[in-house]
């Protein structure tokens, strides 16, 4: 750790009323838009408490005001919720303010604002990158869930959308169609193939958001980065414990998380894959995380978004093609990319397309166990009420 680092560190501490010295700072790599430290704090009666300190990628977000109200509405509304049911078992992550009640601070550095935020760490809890196994995916499913489910009543009009059209995938479409014309990087000839799979599929991407548009389907709190590795699971029971990583909570629609859940955590293989024959879409690793998603969910969403989970998987996995590839026409300006290879937004636009085709291939396998696990997740919370 740099001096100027923990430098800056100590300068935020003062902003808060958190007790003990400040015994060692670590830096977490795992994120890839925050700079995220793990603080320990040693205090007078000897026992050591952590914190996560984080500084907000402002290019990113260029209002933190409208992140950090989210994350402090929608925190508040879930511990409100947990302690009405009387849920003892999970958690909500534990917003730290300043001392005059702020949910961030920020010192100058060169000149600029630096924008922080500190939150309790989350103790005796571990992470995974993958869903390693059917139960992993079961609790990636049934955490993210829970997440939807807390949040069923918040009113949507209180949350602000920090990246606008985030998951407007006919609008990401539309991008890609305009700069493959301007062909700034003289790559559009490359890209022949894959755009012809993604053109072939354009009517399909506006049925969510004409679904939302429309009222077909209803707003809802979003987390839009349902990874497995933003599940905080117990050490102790192996129960999932939190969902974390709120930056990208916005209004949308639930199909944009369990959508980008499958995608995720039910792949055989990264985004980085070259080799194509190793990408596929795990059917029980699906099949586990729906299990894990409807378990809590069943009661709570209607028939329509039902009959379109199926299909929001496809859509939200050829979205991500579709901005690897506009990323790669543009110049790779968006999203990181190894020098080594210079066509690795390329080579991840076709390894999401390798993806769509196989879960095209098996989306009548997908749609009947959907219907099923919806079905016995509505009758099991219908008996029980009984």
């Amino acid at each position: 750790m740099s001096h100027e680092t923990t430098k800056k560190i100590k300068e935020i501490l003062k902003n808060y009323e958190i007790p003990g010295e400040c015994a060692f700072i670590l830096e977490n790599h795992t994120g890839n838009i925050n700079s995220t430290y793990v603080v320990t704090m040693k205090e007078e009666d000897g026992n050591e408490r952590r914190y996560i300190i984080q500084k907000i990628n402002t290019n990113v977000f260029p209002k933190p005001s409208f992140l950090m109200r989210n994350i402090e509405n929608v925190t508040a509304h879930m511990a409100k919720e947990l302690k009405f049911a009387k849920d003892c078992k999970h958690q909500v992550l534990h917003l730290r303010k300043t001392k005059d009640e702020r949910t961030y601070c920020y010192i100058v550095s060169a000149g600029d604002r630096e924008y922080y935020r500190i939150f309790d760490y989350i103790e005796n809890a571990k992470s995974y990158n993958i869903a390693e196994n059917l139960d992993i995916a079961f609790k990636t499913g049934q955490a993210f869930g829970n997440f939807q489910k807390l949040l069923r009543n918040f009113p949507i009009d209180e949350l602000e959308e920090t990246i606008p059209d985030f998951h407007a995938t006919d609008k990401r479409y539309a991008q890609l169609e305009k700069d493959i014309i301007i062909d700034s990087e003289r790559r559009a000839l490359e890209i022949a193939p894959e755009f012809m799979m993604i053109f072939q599929n354009k009517n399909s991407y506006s049925h969510i958001t004409n679904a939302l548009t429309t009222g077909l389907i209803p707003l809802r709190v979003t987390h839009n980065d349902t990874k497995v590795n933003n599940v905080m699971i117990d050490k102790d029971t192996d129960e999932f414990l939190a969902v974390i990583d709120l930056d990208t909570v916005m209004p949308g629609s639930m199909l944009f998380d369990y959508g980008d859940g499958i995608r995720s955590s039910a792949a055989t293989a990264f985004e980085n894959e070259t080799d194509l024959s190793k990408v596929h879409l795990d059917l029980d690793l699906f099949k586990a995380y729906t299990d894990g998603y409807l378990s809590e969910m069943a009661n709570w969403i209607t028939s329509s978004e039902v009959s379109l989970m199926g299909e929001s998987i496809k859509i939200i996995t050829l979205e991500l093609a579709i901005r690897f590839l506009d990323d790669y026409v543009c110049g790779d300006t968006y999203f990181k990319v190894d020098p080594n290879r210079p066509k690795h937004n390329l080579e991840r636009a076709q390894n999401q397309l390798a993806l769509a085709k196989d879960i095209e291939k098996k989306m009548p396998k997908i749609e009947e166990f959907i219907q099923e696990c919806y079905n016995y997740h509505k009758g099991k919370s219908l008996n029980i009420k009984k």
